[in-house]
């Protein structure tokens, strides 16, 4: 039990960690900026292809939002190249070591899931504590989303 206990909260450590890098680095802030900004270039696109604009007002106006999608895309890319080697550092490095010192080398987990190694049962944890807080932080995203779209119309009025 102990032992399960010092995994999860290596895999707690880890998870917190991960979120708190991927915060830092997408600027969650920015991103929405970025989001916003493509959303009316694409309504204008859109209107403008509906209303049978010339292709080459059509490809300056693709020209403005290619910048903005490319942007976007690095900001989303950018914690994975963080997060991934800190995935395998803890993985491969870190908790071989912790396992061992504590003497679970060749346990496996009975508690919630039957018959998982410790090194799986640290991944599917934080799979799962992944997974759970990203939906939070999408909540929280988009509700913070909408309160700053709220401001900006209330300015413009």
């Amino acid at each position: 039990m102990i032992a399960v206990t010092i995994v999860a909260a290596v895999a707690i450590a880890y998870t917190a960690l991960a979120l708190f890098l991927q915060r830092k680095l997408a600027n969650p802030k920015h991103m929405r900026e970025i989001q916003r900004k493509m959303k009316e270039n694409s309504k204008v696109l859109n209107e403008m292809v509906k209303g049978g604009a010339s292709k080459d007002a059509i490809m300056a106006k693709q020209k403005e939002v290619m910048p903005l999608l490319s942007e976007s895309m690095k900001g989303q890319m950018k914690p994975m190249f963080v997060v991934l080697p800190l995935f395998l550092a803890f993985y491969y490095a870190l908790l071989p070591y912790v396992i061992t010192s504590i003497g679970a080398s060749s346990s496996t987990v009975n508690f919630i899931f039957s018959g998982l190694s410790m090194e799986n049962f640290f991944f599917v944890l934080v799979f799962i504590l992944g997974l759970a807080s990203s939906i939070a932080i999408m909540a929280y995203d988009r509700k913070k989303g909408k309160q700053e779209e709220l401001a900006l119309r209330e300015e413009k009025a």
